[in-house]
């Protein structure tokens, strides 16, 4: 098992990050040593005598979770067996950097807990991951992107598409979305947008948002110094998979040795899937959606063919003005 130790330094302080990439290698790392030692998860909980359920230790794992407490972390590598020393050191630092909240999290706790689910879990570390990632691909095939949404369609998109017993939340949800964007804009990393072109005609009955919106997508089109690539999927069906959105992640390798990470939401559910590190075999989802991904690269039509799909959808829109 020694060939599966994934060489790694401390994530640099640019960008600064929160919990999602150290958590997402301390997770990585944690499952070496496990099975290094031929252990069960419930077999290293026995060890360590710690009130940590089997649940929160497979989430720990898989990266899925912030380290809220990184001293449980200590113990943990107590029960695997990890002795003192430089690599215990680096986990230890690790655990400690999975344990910086991100931006969403600010807005997590200034809300009451009955309205938490306009941040859920999924959201935070989606959030944290982005600040992280080097080099993204975005698939959407109901909406403009939420990276590259324009206030006021973020806040018509959101109203109109959240469930009835949810709309108490919308206001959260705005915020935490709009900040997302903003995000995005500050950082622009290396970006390619696919984005269904019925997408460019939804009527939401305001013709003048859908053409500041388009207008705001062709600015990243027309500037060649922009790192957002935006790409028209003409496919009636373009994922095959009832899959609404999908987002592969890619970190830089130089400092860290993180895996590409793909995020998809589907049906009110969202999911993570993170790729193989060295010497573990790819997790059949992954490669799955991997390939869908893939599938729509090759079908999209080129950046000058997606530019005259959004002109004309442009035009459309002005001519309900």
């Amino acid at each position: 098992m020694e060939d599966r130790v994934v060489p790694f330094e401390r994530p640099k302080a640019d960008p600064p990050g929160s919990w999602g990439v150290p958590a997402l290698l301390l997770g990585a790392e944690m499952q070496i040593e496990r099975e290094r030692a031929a252990l069960t998860q419930r077999q290293v909980l026995a060890k360590a005598k710690i009130k940590v359920s089997a649940s929160v230790y497979s989430r720990i794992e898989n990266g899925e979770m912030r380290i809220d407490k990184p001293a449980v972390v200590e113990v943990l590598l107590d029960a695997l067996g990890v002795r003192p020393g430089p690599r215990r050191q680096q986990l230890l630092q690790l655990a400690h950097d999975a344990s910086i909240e991100g931006w969403a999290s600010s807005v997590r706790t200034r809300a009451r807990a009955a309205y938490r689910d306009a941040v859920p879990d999924s959201m935070l570390r989606l959030t944290s991951l982005e600040e992280w990632a080097e080099r993204q691909l975005v698939i959407d095939t109901n909406v403009i992107s939420g990276a590259l949404q324009t206030p006021r369609y973020c806040e018509v998109v959101t109203r109109r598409t959240l469930l009835a017993s949810q709309r108490k939340l919308a206001d959260r949800a705005i915020e935490v979305r709009g900040m997302r964007a903003e995000k995005f804009e500050a950082r622009l990393p290396r970006s390619t947008f696919f984005i269904q072109r019925g997408a460019l005609y939804a009527d939401f009955g305001e013709p003048g948002m859908m053409v500041e919106q388009l207008l705001a997508l062709l600015r990243h089109v027309d500037d060649r110094r922009s790192p957002v690539a935006i790409r028209v999927i003409a496919l009636e069906d373009p994922l095959a998979l009832q899959v609404s959105t999908l987002i592969r992640l890619s970190f830089a390798k130089g400092s860290f040795a993180a895996p590409d990470v793909i995020y998809i939401s589907a049906g009110g559910r969202a999911e993570f899937h993170r790729g193989p590190i060295a010497g573990e075999e790819v997790d059949s989802d992954y490669l799955d959606y991997q390939d869908l991904g893939d599938n729509v690269i090759k079908q999209a039509p080129g950046l000058a063919r997606s530019r005259e799909l959004i002109v004309e959808a442009l035009e459309w829109h002005r001519a309900r003005l």
